[in-house]
């Protein structure tokens, strides 16, 4: 008979990259959910290997900004439906991210096009500026010429 390895909270921690009280807490939350965890005669959890792919596919959900309620509620619905984490049985959710995504890539190159076109119409209002300011002081420098000509013209006279 094959003995099936079992992990702590600690052992999963260190394979998803988290803390141990991270671990425990996602367990409740899952519990809370309905996925049910082996227990150890103290009453310890103890996770199978099935366990692990579980938090480690939570991790990489929470890793592509999905929050703690969403990759829970997705991982006791796979549970629920004895659907393994593999990439198979999460097809599904991959589906229904590609239109987010797309969306998500299209409002960038959007918000970079709108950015481009606010900096060019800057440059205009930049230049449109320093041209007038350019005409005003030619416009003085006229007026001054002017009037020092007229003084001269009535001194003369």
């Amino acid at each position: 008979m094959e003995k099936t390895k079992r992990y702590t909270s600690s052992d999963i921690a260190k394979q998803i990259l988290a803390e141990p009280v991270t671990v425990r807490k996602y367990s409740q939350m899952l519990e809370e959910k309905g996925y049910v965890f082996e227990r150890d005669s103290k009453d310890h959890r103890r996770y199978t290997d099935v366990d692990l792919t579980a938090f480690k596919h939570l991790t990489a959900l929470r890793n592509n900004s999905t929050s703690v309620e969403e990759s829970i509620t997705h991982i006791a619905h796979l549970y629920h439906h004895n659907l393994s984490i593999f990439p198979t049985d999460t097809t599904t959710l991959q589906q229904e991210e590609s239109p987010l995504l797309t969306l998500m890539k299209r409002q960038e190159e959007f918000n970079i096009k709108i950015l481009e076109r606010l900096e060019r119409q800057e440059q205009r209002q930049l230049e449109r500026d320093q041209n007038l300011i350019l005409a005003l002081r030619e416009s003085q420098e006229t007026k001054k010429q002017l009037a020092v000509a007229k003084n001269l013209g009535d001194s003369i006279e």
